[in-house]
């Protein structure tokens, strides 16, 4: 992976992830790109990751309404959708989840090592009421771990608008997420392991925040971490790697407001919002929330954004990233060129089909004061037994032609 000498000397050396890229936390963030970028030239971004940057000496900053419109987004600026979408799928909740889902049997010891012990007893994951729910059940023997839930659906999608109507647990140091992973536990998809093969987080969000993440990652194999201190190379991430993700904890680039958050309830929990991703060929949105406006047919054909209220404090209801000016995506595109040059669309790693994530991790995350196998799972992070992730609708609506 090639930067002039210009754009190198403005690059920091990128700091170890606190949290954020949830499947393994060894990785080495690029989070200082976006940064760096800001005071690029055309000419020095246009070297990044192989991707071309030409034409535009403009500073980073989050793309506006029109410059999505230019970059050929699927929103107009007033939020009408530029084609309607149909309804593909609505997953079943009266049925046992494993008719919808594969429950997942496993730690996170070597994932995020937050304190979840992952199990399919009946108890971490069920569906009732029409309603699917995982939740952290109970205290592993000797209290090194919890034992909680976490699904994959079975059906992979690729492009799409999703909704997901849930009850997010909050507080004790839980970690809920709601997110998209190729093909299995390790990520694996056209392009290899994770995180070559990407992540979509549609949500993540620990502890007492008040906000969700909304992040994007993606990789390129490497000769161990990232550049200048490796060099790229064609292993699909295994066993080295270099991870590029939107998440950076220095700022609220990658934030929405949900709702301010209360932990004096037993089992405290936001109350039941619409979470909604648009996932199309170079640029993916999330909002919290929206107005969903329909036609006779029953076909979606806008979605409008909330406005953020008093509490949010300046933050937005909702985020977009395009492709064309997000560096974190722009890094892996030399890889992607280089490797897979018959195979790879110009959004890889984000042309692939993905399944859908649900889980609830307890610490694990950075700056948390629990992680596996530590007796602070039982102590410090022990109310955090009986937190439930609950969603009463999943549905996936596909673009009509």
């Amino acid at each position: 992976l090639k930067l002039s000498a210009a754009l190198a000397a403005r690059l920091p050396k990128a700091p170890r992830p606190t949290f954020g890229g949830r499947m393994c936390s060894r990785a080495i963030a690029v989070v200082a790109l976006a940064s760096a970028l800001a005071s690029a030239t055309a000419e020095d971004s246009s070297q990044l990751g192989g991707a071309s940057l030409r034409g535009s000496a403009e500073p980073f900053r989050s793309p506006s309404n029109q410059t999505l419109l230019a970059a050929g987004s699927s929103l107009l600026p007033s939020g009408a959708l530029v084609a309607p979408f149909a309804l593909a799928k609505r997953f079943d909740f009266s049925q046992p989840p494993e008719a919808e889902f594969d429950v997942e049997v496993h730690s996170d010891e070597f994932l995020t090592h937050s304190c979840s012990n992952y199990t399919n007893d009946g108890k971490t994951v069920r569906t009732e009421d029409n309603k699917l729910h995982l939740r952290v059940d109970s205290l592993c023997e000797g209290g090194g771990c919890m034992n909680s839930g976490r699904v994959m659906s079975r059906e992979s999608f690729k492009y799409g608008l999703f909704t997901f109507s849930a009850k997010v647990p909050k507080c004790n140091h839980v970690w809920p997420a709601l997110w998209l992973l190729p093909a299995d536990v390790n990520g694996e998809g056209n392009y290899g392991r994770w995180p070559c093969s990407g992540e979509i987080d549609v949500l993540e969000t620990v502890h007492d925040q008040s906000f969700g993440t909304f992040n994007l990652v993606s990789g390129y194999g490497s000769t161990g971490g990232c550049w200048p201190d490796a060099e790229m190379t064609c292993n699909k991430c295994e066993p080295e790697y270099c991870t590029s993700t939107t998440m950076d904890w220095r700022n609220d680039f990658d934030r929405y407001f949900v709702e301010e958050t209360n932990c004096d309830a037993e089992h405290p929990s936001w109350e039941e919002h619409l979470f909604v991703l648009n996932w199309q060929p170079d640029e993916l949105t999330t909002w919290i929330d929206p107005i969903l406006s329909y036609d006779a047919a029953g076909r979606l054909v806008s979605v409008e954004p909330k406005p953020s209220p008093e509490a949010a404090k300046g933050l937005k209801t909702w985020k977009t990233y395009v492709r064309q000016s997000t560096p974190e995506w722009l890094a892996v595109g030399n890889f992607m060129k280089e490797c897979f040059p018959e195979q790879a669309a110009a959004d890889a790693p984000f042309d692939d089909g993905f399944k859908i994530v649900l889980n609830v991790a307890v610490g694990g995350y950075g700056g948390a004061p629990c992680t596996w196998g530590s007796s602070t799972c039982s102590t410090t992070c022990g109310k955090a037994v009986g937190s439930e992730l609950i969603l009463s609708d999943i549905s996936v609506w596909q673009k009509v032609p």
